[in-house]
């Protein structure tokens, strides 16, 4: 397939509903279009190769949402990334439906009221980027993904997330050998992003262009984009400029998120603390989350929330409660029994208040590894690096096992 000629799959059970977007299709120059009398479920497996074979699928979307949602979902499973599928609604399609579709794995849903100039752009903007991976098992890495949420500003998120990065790429196995990853920190607070302060490197546009262009990333982009602080650590930090929070989208995040996972080993991501549609593939594929707090009320009470509604992304998602500002007690208090009890969480990680050695690595735009080595708090992060590294390869060896 060229890059001058673009492949379109669309897939219609009802081809009367669909025969004037059909037309606006071919008179797209460069698009190659295929038709399938069928719904996406009805093509069954046909749908995995034309995900790998075609540049873009589009589907109507049924009455009654289940069997698309299933399908998109055996797509996603056997093919990582492939053709973005675009789901073609009419006004009966609930907003309710439409989340559940881009959870599902749908890049982004279309009104059938579409016009032609804007189904040229979309042609435009879900082809113009090359895609990441194409079928599972292909060569690469398979990255852990890593979340980091915060419950109240100023808790200290973006610390544990540049320190939990920096503690990664420099390990020490079972056997006391050193073990070197390859980890990437990325910071997707759009508008109030610090890790390129924390790290005294620059802001990079990447987000900020793909917010504004409407366009997937592949490698080679990120790669561009990205900064490096030492060997083994790589930077994807905010943009220096204002970007709406809406304006990324779930597949654009979906795709970043991929193509890191198959270029690292680790994925660190501090999230935002807005509850935006575009972060749920970022839960979805988490392999563990820490979510830092205070043992105020209301930092207890809101991160009781954000659990809530993180865990409604992914069922399966381990949230690591930790505390920050406070030294691990010797016996837990009475607020901190109620407060474990009201997470119905262990609270395993403290991260005990060191203002000098924060403020000396914030000044000198370096991990606490670098700035204060034998920090309460260094080592505190080292500790949890040290778990988190442990029990993912020991959960991968089991899974393993399980084959």
């Amino acid at each position: 397939m060229t890059s001058e000629n673009k492949s379109i799959v669309l897939i219609s059970g009802e081809p009367g509903r669909t025969d004037q977007f059909s037309e606006m299709l071919k008179s797209v120059p460069g698009v190659e279009l295929e038709e399938r009398n069928d719904t996406l479920a009805g093509v069954n497996g046909a749908a995995q190769d034309m995900a790998v074979q075609h540049d873009l699928i589009i589907f109507r979307t049924q009455s009654k949402t289940d069997n698309d949602i299933e399908a998109v979902e055996d797509i996603r499973k056997s093919v990582r990334s492939g053709a973005p599928l675009i789901a073609l609604s009419d006004a009966g399609t609930t907003l309710a439906d439409i989340r559940r579709l881009t959870q599902a794995g749908v890049d982004e849903v279309l009104p059938d009221t579409i016009s032609p100039a804007e189904l040229r752009d979309m042609i435009q903007t879900w082809t113009s980027q090359a895609k990441p991976e194409t079928a599972a098992g292909s060569a690469g890495k398979s990255g852990k993904v890593i979340s980091v949420a915060r419950s109240l500003g100023g808790v200290g998120s973006t610390t544990l997330a540049v320190n939990l990065a920096d503690q990664l790429v420099d390990m020490k196995s079972g056997r006391g050998r050193k073990e070197t990853n390859s980890v990437v920190l990325v910071d997707l607070d759009l508008q109030f992003g610090s890790v390129a302060s924390f790290l005294d490197v620059d802001h990079s546009p990447a987000l900020y262009q793909m917010a504004m262009e409407g366009t997937k990333p592949d490698a080679t982009f990120l790669g561009q984009s990205m900064s490096e602080t030492k060997p083994g650590l790589s930077v994807l930090s905010s943009p220096a400029g204002f970007a709406p929070l809406e304006a990324l989208r779930p597949g654009q995040i979906k795709t970043l998120i991929e193509v890191l996972k198959h270029e690292f080993d680790y994925v660190i991501v501090d999230l935002p603390r807005a509850l935006v549609e575009w972060i749920s593939p970022v839960l979805e594929m988490s392999d563990r989350m820490f979510m830092v707090t205070d043992t105020s009320v209301p930092g207890i009470q809101q991160t009781r929330r954000l659990i809530d509604f993180y865990t409604d992304s992914n069922m399966g998602l381990n949230v690591e409660v930790v505390i920050n500002h406070e030294k691990k007690p010797m016996m837990m208090a009475r607020h901190h029994k109620e407060a474990a009890k009201v997470l119905e969480r262990k609270f395993r990680y403290w991260m005990p208040e060191d203002a000098k050695a924060a403020g000396e690595a914030v000044d000198r735009g370096a991990p606490l590894g670098q700035a204060a080595k034998r920090s309460p708090l260094t080592k505190s992060i080292g500790r949890i690096a040290q778990d988190l590294a442990a029990e993912l390869k020991a959960s991968a060896t089991q899974a393993q096992i399980s084959k």
